[in-house]
This record gives structure tokens, C-alpha cells and sequence, in this order.
């Protein structure tokens, strides 16, 4: 198998164990029904979860645009796409702790 498949299995591997376990801490403190704590726990996470992506996007606009233009905008939109993914997920199970 070539370097960037055993990357890809890794990443995809980890990914998803990572999004169950912080799934699982969420919902092991809310309840699946969410009651008026887990929604406004959600309302929380989707908040910061915006403000995190906001960030991250200015951050690497500011990078292409001031030092390299060239085809690792492709990378950066990966990377946008994990922030806000796992960012969200992150961010329930950190306010569901919290609250």
C-alpha cells in the first residue's frame, strides 16, 4: 500500500473514532431527546462552532493571500471542512460537561 492510502485509512480510522467518542460523551449528558439544557447546548456549540470556522477561514485566506497561492487551497478547504465538523461535535461534548 502506498504512503498516502495508509494515511487516508489512519485519518478515516481516527476520524471516526474520535466523532463516536465525543457523540457518545454528548449524549451520555444530554439525553437523546434533548430537553431545554440540550438545546441550548446545541444552540452553544453551533455558535462557537461558527466562530471557530470564521476564524480558521480568515486565517488561511490571509496565509494564500500574503504568502502562497497554489494548489494546497485544496487542503484548506479539507481542513475548514474537519473544523467545522469536528469542531461541533468537540464543542457539545465540552458544554454538555460544562452545563
Amino acid at each position: 500500500m502506498s504512503e498516502l492510502t495508509l494515511a487516508l485509512l489512519g485519518v478515516l480510522v481516527g476520524g471516526g473514532l474520535l466523532g463516536y467518542f465525543l457523540a457518545k460523551i454528548a449524549m451520555e449528558n444530554t439525553g437523546v431527546p434533548l430537553d431545554e439544557r440540550g438545546l441550548e447546548i446545541s444552540k452553544l456549540a453551533a455558535m462557537r462552532t461558527l466562530e471557530l470556522v470564521l476564524f480558521v477561514t480568515v486565517v488561511l485566506l490571509l496565509y494564500f493571500w500574503t504568502i502562497e497561492w497554489n494548489e494546497a487551497c485544496a487542503n484548506a478547504v479539507g481542513l475548514v471542512f474537519f473544523t467545522v465538523f469536528f469542531g461541533n461535535l468537540a464543542f457539545r461534548a465540552y458544554y454538555s460537561r460544562k452545563m
